[in-house]
């Protein structure tokens, strides 16, 4: 049973460093490196784990363990009509549409359209972004118990971008102000040269679902009416929690 546990504090913390080398996991879990790459070893065989490059750079958790992660934080499956919303929304502006989870701290991707634009934003399925520096994170606290965005502001907020927000009430401010306006921006703030809109999904009897993001290279925001974004991705989020996300 210890090895059992050892394994699963491991694959836990690998999914919060990823990706992490040998000697940064066994730190960080205060285990032996002998220990750290035996289990490594194994969850590799089994399929739980995977190098992140030829180039020796650390280690991830695999698909196999984001298949399981989405089951653990209730995310619905997708019904068709919700995919040919979210597939019009990328339509309309050839970018790339992000379908996003709350798991505290952090918002978690989903699902994925691919923007057309020869030059795209992507994130991989199962990334997670930082509530406080996220358009899809601060369109989720928008419409969460205040206790949920000071819980996150009782932690420091780590530095992404030279544009990240630090100041708590800034960050306050922000989300008050997409709370009014039903959508949130990010200019560069967690990813430099990265812009994104999003909105909440919201069921009926007000249980958070999820956002959508509109993501972009951020000099291509500018040139759009963000007002007219917004209340378009808004508009999706609304369809979505009302017709077409699975289990509502």
């Amino acid at each position: 049973m210890q090895a059992v546990r050892s394994a699963l504090r491991l694959l836990e913390e690998l999914a919060l460093a990823q990706p992490v080398g040998v000697s940064d996991l066994a730190r960080r879990l205060e285990m032996p490196k002998t220990s750290v790459h035996r289990i490594l070893a194994t969850l590799r065989e089994s399929g739980w784990a995977e190098p992140h490059d030829r180039a020796g750079g650390g280690w991830r958790v695999s698909r196999r363990a984001f298949r399981v992660g989405l089951a653990g934080v209730g995310a619905p499956p997708l019904t068709e009509r919700a995919r040919v919303l979210l597939t019009e929304l990328r339509d309309a502006y050839g970018e790339t549409v992000h379908l996003t989870v709350p798991d505290f701290p952090t918002v978690l991707v989903v699902t994925r359209v691919d923007g057309t634009n020869s030059l795209r934003t992507f994130l991989e399925l199962g990334t997670r972004a930082p509530m406080a520096s996220s358009a899809a994170g601060r369109a989720v606290l928008s419409v969460s118990s205040p206790d949920l965005l000071e819980a996150l502001l009782a932690r420091p907020i780590e530095r992404h971008t030279e544009v990240t927000l630090q100041d708590d009430e800034e960050v306050r401010r922000l989300v008050a102000q997409a709370r009014e306006d039903g959508w949130a921006v990010n200019r560069g703030e967690w990813r430099s040269g990265i812009a994104a809109v999003a909105a909440p999904v919201v069921a009926a009897e007000g249980a958070v679902l999820g956002a959508v993001s509109l993501s972009m290279p951020a000099a291509r925001l500018e040139e759009l009416d963000i007002a007219a974004v917004g209340a378009r991705v808004a508009t999706v989020c609304r369809q979505l929690a009302a017709e077409s996300w699975a289990g509502l």
